[in-house]
């Protein structure tokens, strides 16, 4: 009989475990989901209110056409000859974002979910390229507006989030 005890005891004690991990994971992604639903008025280009000031952070890095794609990339190296974008972060962003460079992101894909941060990336559509930048530090209100030059056959797309 002990030890039916013992193993019930040990199962609750799992169950309480497994549901407790449940809870925090749940509370992580509903942390997440306002600078989520920020991230993507703004890419929608609609405005978006939070209820408590993000610190916002911008990173310097350059897309290049190579191969048939656009590649992003930072600031230093081989190919920092090719159009300069920024890539905007709500929330606690990490000092460098090495690890999302060298790839291509698209309207799709344009939003990258971190700890307590939510980057907005660069994305490329034929030969369009948007980025965005902020005029604030941090900041509650974000309203996206867009302006565009070509050159060369190449449209950037800044869009200034005022803040």
């Amino acid at each position: 009989m002990l030890t039916l005890r013992y193993l019930l005891a040990v199962v609750a004690a799992v169950a309480a475990t497994a549901a407790a991990a449940v809870a925090v994971s749940n509370a992580f992604r509903s942390s997440q989901a306002p600078l989520v639903s920020a991230a993507a008025s703004i890419i929608a280009g609609e405005a978006a209110h939070l209820d408590t000031p993000v610190p916002v952070r911008q990173y310097l890095a350059y897309y290049y056409y190579a191969g048939g794609r656009w590649i992003l990339a930072n600031s230093t190296g081989l190919h920092s000859t090719g159009i300069p974008v920024y890539v905007l972060g709500l929330g606690q962003c990490p000092r460098s974002i090495a690890s999302l460079l060298g790839r291509t992101y698209a309207q799709s894909n344009a939003t990258v979910v971190l700890t307590d941060c939510v980057l907005i990336m660069p994305w490329a559509q034929g030969n369009t390229v948007t980025n965005y930048a902020a005029t604030c530090r941090s900041g509650t209100d974000f309203r996206p507006e867009a302006a565009e030059v070509e050159a060369s056959g190449v449209e950037v797309r800044l869009v200034l989030v005022n803040c």
